[in-house]
């Protein structure tokens, strides 16, 4: 057997023992056949799979990528990284060992998955999300048994995501009942989701009670360790403090680019004021989501009158109101994708109506998030030419391999650069929507220098909260929530603003390509590391 149909082979067993060991992220890929199953986090199966996953490792070390040719040797990359990353979070990093999060979501989000995509009938993915809730209460006792000494906000967070769980067991279970017709199968799922909601009780008064006062574990990975994610899984030659440095260079660069653009626009004021002044342009409560719809439908019009990236053949994407199950955590708008292996590329842009029920003051606060001048940058980023015509790209053109993998350095990285380009190609006509536009800049440039100095101990949650009420102008509650997911997830704070860069990089680069075919060819790679996709346009230039 040659290197390459030995690369394939063990390609091919490697990612069918990954979905058995990871059922939900495989629901998430579009792979359905262990839809009904949550995986085992029991400590004797996480140590099997740090063994099975050393061993994959040894074999694909052992294929010579000298014989596999650019693409395949790209593939052969992306799988060595994956097999790293995984030892990386659970032998060296060991998350299992202390978060208490990671299993009070897994439950939540191997549900939504079933509940949020229409890829089978209600009835047949209803039965899978019986199973699912059953086996909740089996995971959470595995984090009762497996976490002794978390940090304290990683289990505040767990906390929360208990209690969104029982917000979502109590209100979206009994509204997919009502839709089954099947009176036996009703009941099956009730029973099921009043099983799961005990266990998320328990597993709440347990994280309240017993492990919130011995909740004084760190959160900071350290230096080595955020260096070798740097390297090993985003292709990124670069130090902590080289990291950080970048950060405080872009945060400068946008703060004078926002000084000079509030300028133009009137010299009496400063940039903070004319962005508090234009939040009270809105759309009305009631006309919001034909204002989304009129705006995607115009940034396509758009793109295709420009002609600046194609968009693929086969994607779909509907604008609909969220769902009422995640409206407690999407108060604005959100992006849902198809998976890679979904036979409809059908994406939704969701867009969480003006509560009602509200006082008149805190829903006008809530319109204000969808200005005139923020909301077209949100359907861009989300939609066209962001997320979802990236995604679509992704899926439609990439291999086998390569549709397991999603960088948040190429995927933030594009939706982010996107919102520059849009500037650069005349989309926006009043220069608010620049100015809102790098008001958002200031606060992703911001994360390049949080995540680097949190994650190496050189920076506290307070500290960090601080830093982007005062320097990116974020109200604190917004502060402090992005600062807890900042603890929970290094490396990937600072992938939109360094994927960004990454993109104008390689256009400079490649700057005697016309910008459409630059476009198609870096999407045409996959959702993967702009260091590999840059190897392949090296090859065919």
């Amino acid at each position: 057997m040659g290197a390459r149909e030995e690369f394939q082979a063990l390609a091919q067993d490697y990612f069918d023992t990954w979905y058995r060991h990871n059922p939900v992220e495989a629901s998430w890929l579009g792979i359905h056949a262990y839809d009904d199953l949550l995986g085992d986090y029991d400590a004797g199966s996480l140590d099997d799979r740090i063994l099975l996953t050393a061993e994959y490792l040894q074999r694909l070390l052992a294929i010579d990528q000298a014989e596999l040719g650019t693409e395949m040797g790209v593939d052969y990359d992306l799988i060595a990284a994956e097999l790293r990353a995984t030892l990386w979070t659970l032998q060296d990093v060991v998350d299992w060992r202390r978060n208490p999060n990671l299993y009070a979501e897994a439950p939540l989000v191997g549900l939504l998955v079933l509940v949020s995509r229409d890829y089978a009938p209600l009835e047949e993915r209803m039965r899978s999300a019986a199973s699912r809730l059953r086996a909740a209460g089996r995971v959470l006792e595995q984090g009762i048994q497996n976490v002794a000494q978390p940090p304290h906000i990683f289990t505040e967070t767990a906390m929360q995501t208990c209690e969104g769980g029982l917000r979502f067991l109590g209100d979206v279970i009994p509204r997919l009942a009502a839709e089954l017709p099947d009176a036996r199968q009703r009941d099956d799922l009730h029973a099921a989701a009043q099983e799961a909601a005990r266990a998320y009780r328990d597993y709440l008064a347990y994280l309240r009670d017993a492990l919130l006062p011995r909740s004084n574990g760190g959160f900071a990975v350290g230096r080595a360790l955020y260096e070798r994610r740097l390297r090993e899984w985003h292709f990124l030659d670069l130090t902590a403090d080289e990291m950080a440095a970048t950060g405080l260079r872009l945060m400068q660069e946008t703060r004078e680019e926002l000084e000079r653009v509030a300028r133009e626009i009137d010299p009496r004021r400063s940039w903070q004021e004319i962005v508090e002044a234009a939040k009270h342009d809105t759309p009305a409560a009631d006309e919001l989501l034909d204002a989304y719809r009129r705006e995607i439908a115009r940034l396509r019009q758009f793109i295709l009158d420009r002609g600046f990236v194609s968009i693929p053949e086969g994607e779909e994407l509907e604008v609909i109101e969220t769902p009422v199950f995640e409206r407690a955590i999407v108060p604005y708008a959100a992006y849902m994708p198809p998976g890679p292996f979904e036979s409809r590329q059908l994406g939704s842009f969701w867009v969480t109506p003006i509560d009602p029920s509200l006082p008149p003051e805190a829903q006008q606060e809530q319109l204000k998030e969808h200005c005139l001048y923020s909301f077209p940058i949100t359907a861009l980023h989300e939609a066209y030419p962001g997320h979802h015509l990236q995604l679509a790209f992704a899926n439609l053109s990439a291999g086998y391999v390569r549709k397991h993998f999603q960088s948040d350095l190429c995927a933030e990285g594009w939706a982010f650069y996107c919102e520059q380009l849009m500037e650069e190609q005349g989309y926006y006509q009043d220069r608010r929507l620049r100015l809102f536009q790098l008001k958002d800049q200031l606060w992703r440039s911001a994360r390049v220098y949080i995540d680097a100095r949190l994650q190496t101990g050189q920076m506290s949650v307070p500290e960090a909260v601080d830093l982007l009420v005062n320097e990116a102008y974020l109200a604190r509650a917004q502060a402090e929530g992005e600062v807890r997911r900042y603890t929970m997830t290094p490396t990937q704070p600072m992938t939109y603003a360094m994927g960004k860069e990454q993109i104008l990089a390689l256009r400079r680069e490649f700057a005697h390509l016309p910008l459409r075919e630059f476009h198609d060819r870096l999407l045409s790679s996959g959702t993967i590391p702009f260091a590999l996709t840059a190897r392949e346009l090296r090859a065919e230039a």
